[in-house]
């Protein structure tokens, strides 16, 4: 879905919008005008051959968390955007206000009863990771902003935690930030409320940058899923 965004982004408000739902037809006009001089763009966009093509290849990827498609009417129509479609935002001025998410609000909650594992640590500062407001603060503060967050719940340790933060921070994969756990992770569904019962998306509710999304369609195999 990488590079439909991409041409959606810049197609005229003419031909398409992004946000809003589109047929094949129209969204084959953007692919159609869109320039790259990036050979693998290239590549990805010469799978799509005519609208009907394009129609084959959303309805296969329609798992796709960024693929919503419509069946209601006369023609399908399509929408292309994040994950999490329809998904509850929020706004995130600081840390706690992770805690909006009821699996975090739920993970908070055990906290006070049991200790963490890694992951649940891991997950809370990937997180962090990408939230924009935090990219471009320093490790110290970020450091600094977690042990205070972290010292709510009894097993607390300062030089502890410190150090797992930091563990966390260092440990890329391939040089790139990792991914925070997304609402299908096997590990958070012992959080979760239910996903048809959640407002909530943790990829589509939090404001992580265009560049985390992008590493999550790099992941998909195949030039097809590059698309």
């Amino acid at each position: 879905m990488r590079v439909l965004r991409r041409a959606l982004s810049n197609a005229p408000d003419d031909v398409v919008q992004q946000g809003e739902f589109h047929t094949a037809k129209d969204l084959y006009l953007a692919v159609e005008e869109y320039e790259s001089d990036a050979d693998w763009e290239s590549s990805a966009t010469d799978w799509i051959s005519s609208p009907s093509s394009l129609a084959k290849t959303l309805a296969d990827h329609e798992s796709h968390s960024a693929v919503t498609i419509d069946r209601d009417g006369r023609v399908n129509t399509y929408w292309i955007g994040r994950g999490g479609y329809g998904a509850e935002q929020i706004t995130v001025r600081e840390i706690e206000d992770l805690f909006e998410l009821p699996c975090m609000a739920n993970m908070e909650e055990r906290l006070h009863e049991k200790k963490p594992v890694r992951k649940d640590l891991y997950n809370f500062a990937r997180m962090v990771m990408w939230l924009p407001k935090y990219q471009d603060r320093s490790l110290n503060e970020i450091v600094a902003e977690l042990k205070d967050v972290f010292s709510r719940w009894p097993w607390y340790d300062e030089q502890e935690t410190e150090y797992q933060v930091r563990y966390e921070f260092s440990n890329t994969i391939g040089g790139n930030t990792p991914l925070p756990m997304n609402c299908d992770n096997d590990d958070l569904q012992r959080y979760c409320i239910g996903q048809d019962q959640c407002p909530y998306s943790i990829w589509g509710s939090l404001p992580f940058p265009d560049e985390m999304y992008e590493q999550v369609d790099e992941r998909a195999a195949g030039p097809a899923g590059q698309f």
